[in-house]
């Protein structure tokens, strides 16, 4: 893999624009994780939830589009180990967005901080990842959008037990259950893209 293909795959795919969205996102997280924790009416870093539960998304809507390319069945005719760079594409994607989030949430991660974002990061990229293949790039928002809003809507008071599986997102970085779960969903997520990549817009993927 030369550099310079490199380049051109990450410049065709919106590189710049994703990091740039990643650099915006974890910057209005961070000043709205500062805010909140500062408020004498909040209960401190554990009023995080807003932004343990919709940077990661955010970040990961943005990552959407640049897993599928302006022409997916020109791409796929090119002598090119598409799996490989599949792979590639998702981890440095999801090591830059999980990373920069971190980094907001340093002050007391383990109560709705960076180990939170870290793991809804996966979680996200998962779920995006996996309906790229089923709808295409340019839609691969809509079920990681959809579950995320509907998660927080609930705004499950139980921790753990049932509501650390289905409500992953808004639980706290101490329930395994949801780490199983967001891992679960990257790792079925990256392996069905790795394999057959973002459904092409004017057919199936294949």
């Amino acid at each position: 893999m030369s550099g310079r293909l490199l380049r051109l795959h990450l410049w065709s795919r919106g590189g710049t624009t994703f990091l740039v969205g990643v650099v915006v996102v974890a910057v209005l997280g961070w000043l709205a994780a500062t805010w909140i924790t500062s408020r004498p009416y909040f209960s401190g870093p554990a009023a995080r939830i807003p932004v343990v539960a919709l940077a990661p998304l955010l970040g990961a809507m943005l990552l959407g589009p640049t897993l599928g390319g302006a022409d997916e069945e020109l791409e796929r005719g090119t002598p090119l180990p598409w799996p490989r760079w599949r792979l590639g594409h998702v981890l440095f994607g999801t090591t830059l967005l999980g990373g920069t989030l971190a980094l907001t949430g340093l002050r007391a991660p383990e109560i709705f901080g960076a180990y939170a974002l870290l793991r809804n990061t996966l979680g996200c990229v998962g779920l995006i990842a996996g309906t790229a293949v089923l709808l295409g790039a340019r839609l691969a928002w809509v079920a990681a959008f959809g579950y995320v809003c509907a998660v927080y809507a609930a705004a499950p008071r139980q921790i753990g037990g049932a509501a650390g599986v289905w409500a992953w997102p808004t639980q706290p970085s101490t329930v395994e259950a949801s780490w199983l779960v967001a891992v679960g969903l990257f790792l079925l997520g990256t392996t069905a893209y790795l394999c057959r990549g973002a459904r092409a817009t004017s057919g199936p993927a294949r």
